[in-house]
């Protein structure tokens, strides 16, 4: 059988032993993208066809180049599971020969856990940091070793025998030794826009990691949040969303999540146009160590929610001018502008100060890039533009698609300004896309009045 070949009729699942062994050694892999690759194909086996095995063995396996690659796999295909009969001849099965395509994931296991774990790194809490984070203890962008502790300021690393402490504020991400195979499933899963299979398999890693609290404090901080972006296309789930993220404050108030806990109820209320909630989130945030600038900005968005575009001008002035160049504070505030300036009927300042935003951030950062091209497009369509607002938009379709808050108001956009440059059948295929892929939301309804 080839290394991504479909089991036969005939064939059975495989039965390991030790296999939530083996899933640990996959989580604590030094590869998060072989991690999620194998994982993803182990997932789709027997309900999906060859790909996600083709995949798998293009992008997981040979991202682990040791000569025992090659025996495993050669075992693995000569391993009967009655008795360890091997095939007569290659290319050839013996009947009731035992095949099923978690052989080969649990191989990559094997590998990626058995073999390179015998460097005592490899087996490691693992964090990740923002860029010019200053960390001397940091390798490669990482401080690698065991959690010692958690809060809102700092996580403590045990890296050999020295305690090394990490801000929050220059933490990007953190992975945990034995991560569950089913937390790289839900990465995937979302990452792919796929939330509410995402918001499940959080779910069910969490019940598997009961009894590691730090794992399952950040599945169930991932629950929720992925609920929260569900709740902008889906407004059923509004509610849902803002009771885990306040159920989640009131639990770990000194978690390392609690900053982003507090950002995204303040934004779930302002998207609720509660503004009076949202200030209470927003004056939370900025009591908490280095999210004073972040709760700043979002405070300017409170004002300009309540119309007060000028007073929040001249904060969001205050922040760029303070702020690092190009840093992610400086950038949001940048945005911030924009949009407040296109509010206020600002067009051309407005699309100077996009466009730069545009071309300091890369191109791949959808999280700035999609509103950032959407707001463009609303300010070159107010500005009676509209073949450069439709060109806008579509940046966000073609490119940012992920981005699951902004791509219904693209598409949205896309089928109207069709339908104003007269090309009513590609507006009406425009909009048939935002009906089948956002079937609930709030820009169906807007579109329904046009």
């Amino acid at each position: 059988m080839r290394l991504h070949e479909a089991p036969s009729d005939g064939e059975t699942s495989l039965k390991l032993p030790g296999i939530r062994a083996l899933s640990d050694r996959l989580a604590s892999s030094r590869s998060r993208e072989a991690h999620t690759w194998i994982a993803r194909a182990i997932a789709g086996s027997g309900r999906s066809g060859n790909g996600d095995w083709l995949e798998a063995e293009r992008r997981a396996c040979p991202l682990f180049r040791v000569p025992v690659l090659s025996r495993w796999l050669g075992d693995l295909r000569s391993t009967g599971s009655s008795g360890g009969t091997r095939r007569a001849k290659h290319g050839t099965r013996n009947p009731g020969v035992s095949r099923f395509r978690i052989e080969v994931g649990f191989a990559c296991l094997i590998v990626v856990g058995g073999a390179l774990s015998g460097n005592p790194s490899a087996r490691a809490d693992d964090v990740s940091l923002v860029p010019g984070a200053a960390i001397k203890q940091a390798i490669g962008g990482k401080v690698r070793g065991q959690i010692l502790s958690e809060s809102s300021a700092e996580v403590v690393v045990q890296v050999g025998g020295a305690n090394v402490p990490v801000p929050v504020e220059q933490i990007a991400s953190v992975r945990y030794d034995g991560q569950p195979a089913s937390m790289a499933l839900a990465e995937s899963r979302e990452s792919g826009g796929q939330l509410a299979e995402a918001i499940g398999l959080y779910q069910k890693a969490a019940a598997d990691s009961a009894n590691r609290p730090l794992l399952l404090r950040a599945l169930q901080f991932r629950e929720a949040e992925v609920l929260a972006e569900l709740a902008l296309t889906e407004p059923k789930y509004a509610d849902e969303a803002t009771e885990k993220l306040q159920k989640f404050a009131s639990a770990y108030p000194n978690s390392r999540q609690i900053g982003d806990v507090r950002s995204a109820l303040a934004r779930t209320f302002l998207k609720k146009g509660d503004f009076a909630a949202a200030d209470r989130e927003i004056a939370e945030l900025a009591k908490l160590p280095g999210a004073s600038d972040r709760a700043a900005v979002l405070r300017t968005s409170v004002l300009a929610g309540q119309g007060k575009h000028d007073e929040a001008l001249r904060e969001l002035d205050q922040l760029i001018a303070r702020l690092p160049k190009n840093s992610p504070g400086q950038r949001n505030a940048q945005f911030a502008k924009a949009q407040s300036l296109a509010s206020m009927k600002k067009f051309d300042e407005a699309e100077a100060l996009l466009r730069e935003v545009i071309q300091a951030n890369p191109p791949e950062n959808a999280t700035v890039q999609a509103p950032a091209y959407n707001t463009l497009g609303d300010c070159l369509r107010e500005a009676n533009r509209p073949k450069d607002a439709l060109l806008a938009y579509l940046h966000t379709d073609l490119l940012y698609s992920k981005n699951k808050e902004e791509h219904p108001r693209a598409l949205y956009q896309i089928s109207q300004l069709f339908r104003k440059l007269k090309q009513d059948g590609r507006a009406d295929e425009v909009f048939q896309r935002l009906k089948q892929e956002y079937p609930k939301s709030p820009w169906l309804a807007v579109g329904s009045k046009s």
